[in-house]
């Protein structure tokens, strides 16, 4: 069963979209011990770059060989995906309410501080789902988003 997160963008500036990945990369350091993040199939590491972010939840000691061998970390999901440069319009990312939900909700909420105009945000999850990230964000980072708002706009 999948919970979902939906977040078509536009371009975004590069001084925006340098805020973003540097508060993303931040948040990722901070993560709750027992929350393992990694890439995906292409990709093995996660990547904060200048053009994308994107990362899978992963399992504590999953290996690289194990995928290569057609097995899956049981806290992965769908690869969570933000570019620079937009998503050329609907997208979305099924987390199933994985322990990296965390992180994705987390990122979601910095790219709408950072550049708000330029996303359309929206979840399966209510204003209470959102809460837990809505904390990291403002515990890690010092500011505060709230989903309820971001929806109503």
């Amino acid at each position: 069963m999948g919970f979902t997160h939906y977040f078509g963008h536009k371009k975004t500036s590069k001084i925006n979209w340098a805020l973003i990945v540097e508060d993303c990369k931040k948040l990722r350091v901070k993560l709750p011990k027992d929350i393992y993040i990694d890439g995906c199939f292409a990709h093995p590491e996660a990547q904060f770059t200048d053009k994308i972010i994107h990362f899978n939840g992963s399992d504590k000691d999953f290996k690289w060989e194990q995928r290569e061998k057609g097995e899956s970390p049981e806290n992965r999901h769908e690869t969570f995906v933000l570019k620079q440069e937009g998503s050329n319009g609907f997208t979305f990312c099924k987390t199933a309410r994985k322990p990296y939900d965390l992180l994705v909700c987390a990122c979601l909420l910095v790219y709408k501080h950072h550049s708000p105009k330029t996303m359309e945000l929206s979840s399966d999850g209510e204003s209470e789902d959102w809460a837990d990230a809505e904390k990291f964000v403002k515990d890690v980072l010092g500011y505060e988003m709230k989903f309820a708002e971001i929806e109503r706009k």
